[in-house]
C-alpha cells in the first residue's frame, strides 16, 4: 500500500475516533439532565384519562360527578357540552380534552 494513502487513512480513522470519543464523553452530561426535564413535563400535563375510565357507571356518558376525576374537565364542561344535558358523550369528551390542552398551553 502506498505510504501516503496509509497516512491519510490513519488520519481519517483518528478523526472518526476523536468524533466518537467526544460524543461519548458528552453523553453522561446529556443523560443527567433528561430525568429532570421528564419530571418537569410530567408535572405540567395531567395524565390522559380515557372516556371509558371516567364513565364509571358505564352508561355511555360522563356526567359532572364523574368529570371531577380529571383535573380541568370541570372548568371546560359547559363549553364542551354541545347539548346542555349535563353529560358528555365521546365526541364532547374529545372536545373537552382539546379545550383542556388549550388551557394548559395558553392559560387565561
Amino acid at each position: 500500500m502506498n505510504q501516503r494513502l496509509r497516512q491519510e487513512r490513519n488520519v481519517f480513522l483518528l478523526f472518526l475516533a476523536a468524533v466518537f470519543v467526544s460524543l461519548m464523553s458528552a453523553l453522561p452530561i446529556v443523560t443527567a439532565t433528561l430525568p429532570a426535564v421528564r419530571y418537569a413535563q410530567a408535572e405540567q400535563r395531567p395524565a390522559v384519562t380515557t372516556f371509558e375510565q371516567l364513565d364509571r357507571n358505564r352508561d355511555g356518558y360522563v356526567d359532572r360527578a364523574e368529570a371531577l376525576a380529571l383535573p380541568g374537565l370541570d372548568r371546560v364542561f359547559n363549553e364542551a357540552d354541545r347539548r346542555p344535558d349535563g353529560r358528555l358523550d365521546k365526541v364532547e369528551y374529545a372536545k373537552a380534552l382539546a379545550l383542556i390542552d388549550g388551557l394548559t398551553h395558553f392559560p387565561k
